[in-house]
Parts: structure tokens; C-alpha cells; sequence
């Protein structure tokens, strides 16, 4: 039997120290040792992201026998252009990209007080798509409420998504035996699952003569491009490709640069690369989304030099000197 590989997969709430990443993991190591766990936390994302990223890290960290999927907690509910229609059409290629892997996908609810209108219920949309592929789901949102109520949850938070090392640990209790459960029940035979209108995957094109950098995000190391102040790099692709985001990384010395997209017989399209924010004094993945997700025709990138941008102020720690600019791979949208 193949051993049992675990990847922990999602958003803040995988990459935090005060989450229930570690204590889930500590519990697991405990009560069956011969499970190996990883994670990957990618930040302040949203779900477009994460079949693309679940490929790289398949390549990169796996194999794995189970994904488990914390998806749900990220802004994507509140973001006036998600629908159901999206929000499946998301789902069918993580599922797919889990697959691809050879593994089985698990998802996770992670509770969040929601501090503005909820355009989607995704939720409800994650409950029912699992229900309908039964696919295993635990539910630590509503379900955890209903089990300790609103207030003793709401109480296990930090802000309004991220718990406190307790609320962490709770969550471990109840997740833990379940992963535990899932991985000990015989793998099920492939069925037919919903097929994504795209295929998400990312193209890192090689720039020659600049320098590269490596980042640990979480249990997985990324390399990507640095671009120093001043400096213009237009990155010309083998041919035109429909694109639906730029890879960067957020830090505590970057700044603001120019973007434009070209295509043949389209008009270029300019855009604005953020590299800081109040959260950078912490190296995360960001993602220069090209029209909210739903992707343009390039087939060249020109970034233009990066600028300092002195009216954002870091929540903690020094900005960083000197300023620059961190590139990472394009993520693609293949059609199927």
C-alpha cells in the first residue's frame, strides 16, 4: 500500500502560526505518525488561484493521497462578479487538479464573520457540489456553530477570519479524527466528475541574465524574478496564450509598477502591479488579476519600472530597502 501523504491546502488561514494548520498536524503525528502532512498557505487569495497552485504543488511536493481543501474563508463570497456558475466552474477544477494527482479531495469550512454583504453563499454552493459528487466535507462554519454557538466561535477569533491559538486547537479537536477517518476508508473507484469550462496552470517564463530568489511559502519553495528599481522587462511569450493573472510577491520593499498586456488585434491593456501592502512585513504570493480572474489574450508583458509607494504603511515591522520588484509565473486558462 502506497504510504498516506496529506496536503493541507488554502488560504491565511493554512499559513498562520495561530491557525488549525499545527495543531491539526501535532494531533495527526501523534495518533498515526506514519502519515506525512504538509500545507500550503497562500495568503489573502481567492479560489481562482488554487487549481493552479494544487498543480504546482502536485509537481513539486507530491505525490499525495489527500487534499484537504480550506478554500471557503476568502473574500470571493463579498466580490460582486462571483456566481454560482463561477464558483463551480472553480470547484470542477480543483477537484480536477486533485485528481490529476492521484489523490482524493477533502474540503474543509472554515467559519468567518463576514463584515460586509455576502453576494455568493459559497458555503451553501460548497455544501451542495459535495453532496452531489459525495465528496467528504467537514463543516466548521455553520456545523460549528451549531455544535458551541456564536458566540463562544466568534469568541475563538482574532479579527474577523483568523482564530486564536485556542480557537485553532478546537477546530484541530474536531478535524483531526476526521481526516483520520477519511484517510483509513478505502479509496473509492473514479467516477465521472463535472468537467471545467478551462483548465487553470501557470507558465513561468525564463528571463535570461536576472537574478532569481527563493521564497518558502510554507512547506513549499518558490523561485521568482527580481526586478530592481528602474529597471523595464518586457517578457515576450512563444506565442499568444489567454492568461488569467501575473504571480508576484508581496514584501517589505516593494512598491508599484506598470504593467501592459499586448496581443495581437487587441487594444493593450494597462495595468497597476502592487507589490506592498499594510500586511507585507510578511513575504506572501499576491496576484495581478487580469480582469477579476476571467483572463485576456497576451502574448507580451512589459513591467515597467517599480516606484516607491510612501502612502502605504506596514501594520508592523520596517519596509525594507532596496526597492524592488519580485515576478513570478503567469497563470494560464487552457480551454478543454
Amino acid at each position: 500500500m502506497a504510504p498516506q501523504r496529506l496536503l493541507i491546502f488554502g488560504f491565511s488561514n493554512v499559513a498562520t502560526k495561530s491557525g488549525f494548520t499545527q495543531p491539526t498536524i501535532d494531533r495527526l503525528a501523534e495518533a498515526a505518525p506514519e502519515i506525512d502532512v504538509r500545507r500550503l498557505g497562500l495568503g489573502a487569495l481567492q479560489p481562482q488561484v488554487v487549481p493552479p497552485y494544487l498543480r504546482i504543488a502536485g509537481e513539486r511536493m507530491g505525490p499525495f493521497s489527500h487534499v484537504l481543501l480550506e478554500i471557503n474563508a476568502s473574500a470571493f463570497a463579498m466580490h460582486p462578479l462571483s456566481t454560482e456558475a463561477r464558483g463551480r466552474e472553480y470547484l470542477a477544477d480543483m477537484v480536477m487538479a486533485v485528481r490529476e494527482m492521484g489523490a482524493m479531495p477533502i474540503f474543509m469550512l472554515h467559519y468567518r464573520r463576514w463584515n460586509r454583504p455576502v453576494v455568493l453563499d459559497f458555503d451553501d454552493l460548497v455544501r451542495r457540489f459535495c453532496a452531489e459528487l459525495d465528496l467528504p466535507l467537514i463543516d466548521l462554519a455553520a456545523g460549528f456553530v451549531a455544535r458551541h454557538g456564536q458566540a463562544t466561535v466568534e469568541g475563538w477569533l482574532r479579527d474577523d477570519v483568523h482564530t486564536t491559538a485556542e480557537g485553532g486547537a478546537v477546530m484541530a479537536e474536531a478535524l483531526a479524527p476526521f481526516l483520520l477517518e477519511q484517510m483509513d476508508r478505502p479509496r473509492p473507484a473514479p467516477r465521472s466528475l463535472p468537467r471545467p469550462e478551462f483548465r487553470r496552470a501557470s507558465l513561468d517564463p525564463f528571463l535570461p541574465g536576472r537574478p532569481r530568489d527563493s521564497f518558502d511559502i510554507s512547506d513549499m519553495a518558490l523561485d521568482f524574478t527580481r526586478l530592481d528599481s528602474g529597471e523595464t522587462e518586457v517578457i515576450a511569450l512563444d506565442e499568444p496564450l489567454f492568461a488569467q493573472g501575473l504571480v508576484h510577491l508581496f514584501h517589505p520593499a516593494g512598491g508599484r509598477a506598470p504593467v501592459t498586456l499586448s496581443a495581437p488585434g487587441q487594444p493593450e491593456a494597462p495595468l497597476t502591479l502592487a507589490t506592498i501592502d499594510p500586511h507585507s512585513y510578511v513575504p506572501r504570493i499576491g496576484v495581478l488579476a487580469f480582469d477579476f480572474y476571467r483572463g485576456l489574450p497576451v502574448d507580451r508583458l512589459t513591467i515597467g519600472p517599480t516606484a516607491p509607494a510612501d502612502d502605504i504603511t506596514l501594520i508592523k515591522g520596517e519596509r525594507d530597502a532596496p526597492l524592488r520588484s519580485y515576478i513570478g509565473p503567469i497563470l494560464t486558462l487552457e480551454p478543454l
